[in-house]
């Protein structure tokens, strides 16, 4: 893994499973953490165990909240670019997930779907822009195999981690001329986090599969 020493990294989703194990092998290289998830509790334990990795508590700051409310992601930015002066990576990892289809599926839960697994990461990105840009850093999206593989019982999961496939390859095509690079990850089910525990999905082999 490549030395991030120097490197201010905003993480999403930091509080539990791929978003907490991605802050904490990155403060054993070096990186300067800003961790967002709703609960500030979970955020100090893994603020805790980046600082067992190394890090020193000035470079692992949090910020717990909402990141469907627009103030809430002009906040993080605000207090991290105030903190640490930069921005390399945005590595937004935050996602949401219940069963439900077409049938049952009320238009509130509908809408919070897409506010936190679509919208949320469209316009934290474009407060990120001038700073990334700056940095000729890197933008990196938590997507979902289902993206690309339908499930009947989590349908607007599906549509809204297609359209993380689609902004990520349109942030590319802007910022490449910038320096910037934006990819995104297509992972399976990962079981023991609070996505599967509130959803009442569960990563096994016959799941996966529907």
């Amino acid at each position: 893994m490549a030395n991030f020493r120097d490197k201010v990294v905003l993480v999403t989703g930091a509080s539990s499973g791929i978003g907490e194990a991605t802050a904490i092998k990155l403060a054993e290289h070096g990186a300067t953490l800003f961790l967002v998830a709703l609960e500030e509790d979970k955020l100090q334990n893994v603020q805790q165990k980046c600082m067992e990795k190394g890090l020193v508590k000035e470079k692992v700051a949090y910020c717990s909240g909402d990141l469907s409310q627009s103030a809430f992601r002009e906040d993080i930015v605000k207090n991290l670019i105030q903190k640490f002066g930069r921005l390399d990576i945005l590595a937004d990892i935050a996602g949401y997930v219940s069963l439900t289809n077409v049938s049952e599926t009320k238009e509130e839960d509908y809408d919070k779907f897409v506010d936190v697994n679509q919208k949320a990461k469209f316009f934290l990105a474009q407060l990120c822009l001038p700073y990334i840009k700056e940095t000729k850093g890197n933008i990196i999206y938590m997507s979902s195999k289902r993206s690309t593989i339908p499930r009947a019982d989590i349908v607007v999961y599906c549509m809204a981690k297609a359209a993380i496939d689609m902004l990520t390859k349109c942030l590319a095509k802007e910022l490449g001329a910038h320096g910037v690079r934006v990819n995104a990850i297509n992972p399976g089910f990962i079981d023991d986090t609070n996505i599967l525990r509130n959803s009442g999905l569960k990563a096994t082999d016959e799941d996966q599969k529907k």
